[in-house]
C-alpha cells in the first residue's frame, strides 16, 4: 500500500552503480505542498503586476474620454445658452405681436415656469463624479433642456392664440399703425414727442410727433391701410398728407418734397405715399410723423412693430 510508501532505484549506465530512495507519503505531501506555495506565490506576483499594469491602461483610456465629455458638455452648455438667446428674440417679437393685436403679454411668471427643472426627482443616476473640473454640472444641463422644451411649448400655443385672432381680426390689424414711415437705415429721430425748444421762437412748446431726419428724396410709408383723408401744402407743414385708418385712428406726414396719392385714395401699409422733403415750416430736411386716436396726439413709440426705437 502506498502508506508504507515506495523506493525509487536509479541505475547509472554502463556501470553497476545504484541508488536508492525512499518515497513516503510525508515526502510525497512535503512536495506537494512546495509545489502550491510557489504556484500561488508566482501567482500572486504577477497578478498584482498585471492588474497594476491593466489598471493603469484603464486610468488612462477614462481620462482621455473624461477630456472628451467635458468638451461636449462645454459644447452643450454653449448651445444651450445660443438657444435662450434666440428664445429671448422671440419672446420680445411675441410681445410686441401680441401687443398689435391687443391680446395681453404673457406674464414674466408664465414664462419661467418650471425654471430650474422639474419636481420630480431624477431617475437617472448621478453621474457627476464623473466630472474631475468644477463648473460643471449634468443636472443644470437637463434642467436648462427641460425648461428649454417648456419655453417653446409656451411660444406655440402663444403663435397659436395671435393666428387664430389675425384670422378673425385681418383687416382692422392692418389698419392699425405698426411700422416706421421712413426705413431705419435712411433716416435718424431728431425730434421727439414731447415738450421742446422750438427751433424758430425758442419758447418751449409740445411737439405732437417725431422728426425724422433724412435726405431729400427719401421714400415714405404708409404706417398702416387706410384711406387718404388730405393731400396738400399746408401751411407750415408743407407738403401735406393725413390718412385716415378707422376706429379714430389718423397718421400726419409733413414737410415733403412730393406726394404720390391724392384724397380718398385707398393706401396700405407699406406703401410708398411720398418722400421727405424741406417744405414749410422747416429748418432742414425731415419728416414730421404723428399718430392721432379721435383727434389726441399719441407718442409714435409705441406703434412701432418693425423694429425697436433707439
Amino acid at each position: 500500500m502506498f502508506k508504507n510508501g515506495y523506493k525509487v532505484i536509479l541505475i547509472k549506465e554502463g556501470k553497476f552503480n545504484l541508488r536508492q530512495f525512499d518515497i513516503t507519503p510525508m515526502k510525497i505531501s512535503i512536495f506537494i505542498g512546495m509545489i502550491m506555495a510557489l504556484t500561488s506565490s508566482l501567482f500572486i506576483f504577477f497578478s498584482d503586476e498585471f492588474s497594476e499594469w491593466a489598471g493603469s491602461r484603464e486610468i488612462k483610456l477614462h481620462r482621455k474620454n473624461n477630456k472628451i465629455l467635458i468638451e461636449k458638455i462645454k459644447m452643450q452648455e454653449e448651445g444651450i445658452r445660443n438657444l435662450i438667446e434666440q428664445l429671448e428674440d422671440i419672446k420680445k417679437q411675441d410681445d410686441q405681436i401680441r401687443q398689435l393685436v391687443k391680446l395681453p403679454p404673457i406674464h414674466e411668471d408664465i414664462r419661467k415656469m418650471g425654471y430650474g427643472g422639474s419636481d420630480k426627482k431624477s431617475e437617472t443616476p448621478d453621474l457627476n463624479y464623473l466630472l474631475p473640473e468644477s463648473g460643471f454640472g449634468l443636472k443644470y444641463i437637463e434642467e436648462q433642456l427641460d425648461y428649454l422644451g417648456k419655453l417653446m411649448r409656451l411660444e406655440l400655443l402663444s403663435y397659436s392664440e395671435i393666428e387664430s385672432i389675425i384670422n378673425k381680426e385681418k383687416d382692422k390689424i392692418l389698419s392699425y399703425p405698426a411700422i416706421f414711415p421712413v426705413d431705419r437705415g435712411a433716416q435718424r429721430l431728431s425730434s421727439n414727442f414731447g415738450y421742446r425748444r422750438d427751433p424758430f421762437s425758442g419758447k418751449n412748446t409740445f411737439h405732437g410727433g417725431h422728426d425724422f431726419s433724412a435726405p431729400i428724396g427719401t421714400d415714405v410709408y404708409a404706417s398702416a391701410n387706410g384711406r387718404v383723408k388730405k393731400s396738400k401744402y399746408w401751411g407750415s407743414f408743407g407738403n401735406y398728407i393725413e390718412i385716415d385708418h378707422g376706429r379714430g385712428y389718423l397718421t400726419v406726414y409733413g414737410h415733403l418734397s412730393s406726394r404720390n396719392v391724392k384724397v380718398g385714395q385707398k393706401v396700405i401699409r407699406g406703401q410708398k405715399i411720398g418722400e421727405v422733403g424741406n417744405t414749410g415750416r422747416s429748418t432742414a430736411p425731415h419728416l414730421h410723423y404723428e399718430v392721432n386716436h379721435y383727434k389726441k396726439s399719441l407718442d409714435p413709440t409705441q406703434f412701432y412693430f418693425d423694429h425697436p426705437l433707439n
